[in-house]
């Protein structure tokens, strides 16, 4: 593939490498850049890692977490910057340096994007996961991989499935998952630490969005406050998974599941079940994502969200009839 071997002669040109993913990184986000990073750092490269906002502690597990944002006063001289997990670099919130420093600019992703801001793109729209075209790289190429890496790519591969049961979950999700067992990952650790380690406050805002769950015709809608996140001492991280949590109802095509901001306005989660393409409801709210899985941010009220929502998925269910 010709974007591969373009990665491995910038790879073999170039000595630092600054690697980022997109604001409210997941586990494929952070899975990519942690395993690509790691097989770098084998090579003897300069690696660097950033994560916009506050990166989730549910997956501080996967060997070199703790260097994530750290040490990005020196990398002013960085020659190589790799995105990865995000179609743009808009998603990479609070990106302040110039893309005119970087030699060189590799986007490894599975979202669909018109970007025209790197040199080189290694792009399968649809596919299970980021970590899944990190893994092609890693092996194409034949860079270092040991177990810590497999279990971070595992990692991503297993959060963007939905353990394997998400319309992604193609063949290739299971091919993949096989030679990162053989490779050392270790599913029951990984799914105990994404799905089984949750702290009380996630488990007191899960309640509450149970308990707020409403259905309007095949749209499902929860939502938590700031007052919300006082009250149990919580972050937005301790938010992430309840909107898959609230897709399990059984009449609920669509579910949006909204965050306040501390600085106004809402963060909004759309998951789709069947047809209905929630990433063009949050493209036009300036977000985006998957099909079946998108998110946005605005500054107009609940109710209004909630009502142009509704509109546009009553809309998208009448052409099918």
């Amino acid at each position: 593939m010709e974007s591969l071997k373009e990665i491995e002669n910038i790879i073999k040109t170039f000595n630092s490498f600054l690697l980022t993913t997109h604001i409210n990184a997941d586990g494929d986000a952070i899975g990519s850049i942690l395993g690509l990073g790691q097989s770098l750092e084998h090579l003897g490269k300069h690696v660097f890692y950033l994560v916009p906002g506050e990166p989730s502690q549910k997956f501080s597990f996967l060997k070199g977490f703790e260097n994530i944002n750290k040490n990005l006063e020196d990398i002013n001289e960085v020659e190589v910057l790799l995105i990865l997990d995000a179609p743009n670099i808009d998603r990479v919130e609070g990106f302040n340096f110039s893309l005119k420093n970087y030699k060189k600019i590799v986007r490894i992703d599975h979202h669909i994007s018109d970007e025209n801001m790197s040199h080189v793109k290694y792009v399968k729209v649809g596919y299970p996961s980021t970590t899944c075209l990190v893994f092609e790289t890693i092996s194409e190429l034949n860079l270092p991989i040991n177990e810590d890496i497999a279990n971070a790519l595992y990692t991503g591969l297993l959060a963007d499935t939905g353990s394997f049961r998400f319309n992604n979950t193609s063949d290739v999700a299971f091919e993949v998952a096989k030679e990162l067992v053989k490779l050392g990952a270790k599913p029951y650790f990984i799914s105990r630490m994404v799905y089984e380690m949750e702290n009380l406050a996630h488990l007191k805002l899960l309640g509450l969005a149970l308990l707020r769950l409403e259905v309007y015709d095949k749209l499902g809608f929860s939502y938590v406050t700031q007052e919300d996140f006082k009250k149990y001492n919580a972050t937005e991280n301790d938010t992430e998974g309840i909107v898959d949590y609230l897709r399990k109802e059984k009449d609920i095509e669509v579910v949006l599941f909204l965050r306040e901001l501390k600085e106004g306005g809402f963060k909004g989660s759309l998951r789709s079940k069947n047809h209905i393409d929630v990433r063009k409801i949050a493209e036009y709210f300036g977000g985006g994502g998957h099909k079946e899985a998108s998110g946005f941010k605005s500054n107009l009220s609940m109710e209004e969200i909630l009502r142009i929502i509704h509109d546009k998925i009553t809309n998208e269910e009448k052409s099918f009839i």
